[in-house]
């Protein structure tokens, strides 16, 4: 899978420091060496992590199965749970415009967010996994 500069979220920092000894092995690192010309500023680790050991702002290299869209999400929702169980997804997910964000697929779900949900509807009785529009892998940028 291809990593570029895009791909991190917009306020991601990401790490220049050519001293650090875990630059080689950092997603931070490796996305700030694929900055492109045209990008005049960003958010950046500063120094004051070398200090600090292991590194705060270390993340490994990973990619995840994130999961895209739920607008088939409740459709094998009995109506007697509709409201209940879309009350908690929104709360779960942090209110009612991230919980759209999420429904038509502006954000993403993380496995674990993917297990969380599975969750939420086993409390309700349904057991089958389930259902997201699309699946994705993608590089893990959350913290």
């Amino acid at each position: 899978m291809e990593l570029t500069f895009d791909q991190r979220p917009w306020a991601w920092p990401v790490c220049f420091l050519d001293k650090c000894p875990d630059k080689e092995q950092c997603l931070r690192h490796r996305v700030a060496l694929l900055a492109t010309e045209d990008v005049q500023f960003t958010f950046a680790v500063t120094p004051a992590v070398l200090k600090k050991k292991p590194c705060p702002m270390f993340r490994k290299e990973e990619i995840m199965r994130a999961a895209k869209g739920m607008t088939r999400l409740l459709m094998n929702v009995k109506s007697a749970d509709l409201i209940a169980l879309r009350t908690q997804l929104r709360a779960y997910l942090g209110g009612r415009t991230a919980y759209y964000r999420y429904w038509r697929g502006e954000y993403v779900l993380t496995p674990e967010q993917q297990a969380d949900i599975a969750d939420i509807f086993r409390t309700f009785g349904y057991n089958e996994p389930p259902l997201f529009d699309s699946y994705e892998e993608r590089f893990r940028f959350d913290d």
